[in-house]
């Protein structure tokens, strides 16, 4: 097929005191994804399809076989997940973002050292003796998955729950947010930036600039949950109702907040990070699962005055991902000459093709690389996303050659030197390009990475030699289990 071109409006940011600009794109025309939109009403079909559940749960049956042993850790959580007494059925109406963040849309409670679940608890009005929801939409996502792996025909193992009530208490979460979350004092779904606060109740930019990432990373897992449900049949006509209305109601939200921050001048650095990376990966979800066609083309390439999407996916894609001859964002500058010394940011004059815009973190050595790779998962998620709606995103090459192969390929060459979990340094990693960025910093999140690495890009053999380690090293930490990537794996 040949390759059509639009040209998409760009805003680029200009030269901060670091020294440091990105190169001017804005001038080439932007490549867009091969294919079309192809029209679904059955389910699943947003992250996954039936054949690709049925295949797992074919893998699953292989004793002894890698899937094997991971549906034994899922069924191992799920069974937790049922027993913890958590209030499931709780959703949250505040406008804090911590308690959206920490009841819906992200699991551990505990973060560097302080516990949130007494401030959820108070937030949510629950009793003392009460457990309330921990990252609500993930749990649902895990149940819903279980519960669609038993239908496709996984064995169920010994003593593992039963999976029609694990898709039960997963229905139960998404009803509970779909009839009481994220609702005004007038009862009405809040709609924009401006109706969240912060700490201890604050309305400002802050909080107004955190909203997006805040929701999406829960939505796409309460839009995993919701395709796998009607899958196995567990939504009835009223929930189904109920939680489309929430579907609209957070696309609109995520829309406003994706064009806040857009225009919100004092937030640059973030507009090509793991904050849009999100929220675009979970607006196509919410229009994929909705099958609005028109929704999700505005998503994916913009130029759709009635369903404003200011920075679309393939507007975002040609910033977050370096390719070549690139130069980095400079907005933020830095401190001291190395990242051992820059702190929050820091970044070399130069960048390799396949990096990614997030590596200007700098707070601590687990960010440079974690948050380029939290971006890196929602680019797969999205890609996975659009894969299924009939478009090739794992052949896409951006204006600058960007593509998600070269950004997989390029945190394997540091994942090789110094290993999964281990420290970059001149001595393990110096033959990778451009590899002082990273000196001092972990090598955190590229296993699981490289797991649907090796699966999508198959010939990429730098990929695919550290396949093995990455599936062993993907296996265990606090995301091992995540819904939208178990099974995305080679064996």
């Amino acid at each position: 097929m040949n390759r059509l071109f639009v040209a998409l409006s760009m805003i680029w940011l200009s030269a901060s005191s670091s020294g440091l600009a990105q190169s001017p794109k804005s001038a080439q025309a932007t490549p867009i994804l091969d294919g079309a939109y192809a029209s679904s009403v059955r389910h699943p079909d947003v992250f996954l399809t039936e054949k690709d559940l049925i295949d797992l749960a074919g893998r699953i049956n292989q004793l002894g076989s890698y899937s094997a042993r991971r549906f034994d850790q899922l069924a191992g959580q799920v069974a937790r997940d049922l027993a913890g007494g958590n209030k499931w059925d709780a959703a949250y109406s505040g406008c804090s973002t911590d308690t959206y963040n920490y009841a819906f849309s992200y699991e551990p409670q505990t973060i560097h050292g302080e516990d949130h679940v007494p401030e959820v608890r108070a937030d949510m009005g629950l009793a003392a003796n009460l457990v309330p929801p921990r990252g609500a939409a993930v749990v649902a996502s895990r149940l819903a998955l279980y519960a669609a792996l038993m239908k496709a025909g996984a064995k169920r193992p010994i003593n593992a729950p039963d999976p029609a009530y694990a898709a039960a208490v997963a229905a139960k979460i998404l009803v509970a947010w779909s009839t009481s979350g994220f609702r005004d004092d007038h009862g009405r779904f809040r709609e924009n930036p401006s109706q969240f606060c912060g700490a201890e109740g604050k309305f400002d930019q802050a909080a107004f600039a955190g909203v997006g990432l805040v929701v999406s990373r829960g939505i796409v897992y309460s839009v995993q949950a919701e395709d796998l449900l009607m899958y196995v049949g567990t939504l009835g006509d009223a929930d189904v109702t109920r939680v489309e209305a929430f579907d609209a109601a957070m696309f609109g939200l995520l829309r406003n907040a994706l064009n806040y921050n857009l225009q919100l001048h004092a937030w640059p650095c973030d507009h090509y990070s793991n904050h849009a990376a999100n929220q675009l990966a979970a607006l196509l979800a919410l229009a994929r699962v909705q099958n609005n066609q028109r929704a999700f083309v505005a998503v994916l390439n913009g130029g759709d005055d009635a369903i404003r999407v200011s920075l679309p996916w393939i507007a975002f894609f040609q910033r977050a991902v370096y390719g070549a001859a690139d130069m980095p964002n400079g907005c933020y500058a830095n401190k001291a000459t190395d990242g051992f010394a820059s702190r929050p940011f820091f970044q070399t004059r130069a960048v390799a093709s396949g990096e990614i815009d997030d590596r200007y973190r700098n707070a601590d050595p687990g960010q440079g690389i974690g948050y380029p790779m939290f971006t890196l998962e929602r680019l797969y998620d999205a890609a996975e996303i659009l894969r299924n709606a009939g478009f090739d995103p794992y052949g896409y090459r951006g204006a600058h050659r960007q593509s998600i192969e070269a950004a997989t390929q390029y945190y394997a060459c540091l994942a090789k030197g110094a290993g999964f979990g281990g420290v970059v340094t001149a001595a393990n990693s110096a033959s990778c390009p451009d590899a002082a960025q990273y000196y001092g910093k972990i090598v955190s999140g590229v296993d699981r990475m490289l797991v649907i690495g090796a699966l999508r890009f198959p010939n990429n053999g730098l990929v695919a030699s550290l396949d093995a380690a990455a599936r062993a090293a993907a296996s265990s930490g606090p995301f091992a289990l995540d819904a939208i990537l178990f099974g995305k794996w080679r064996a």
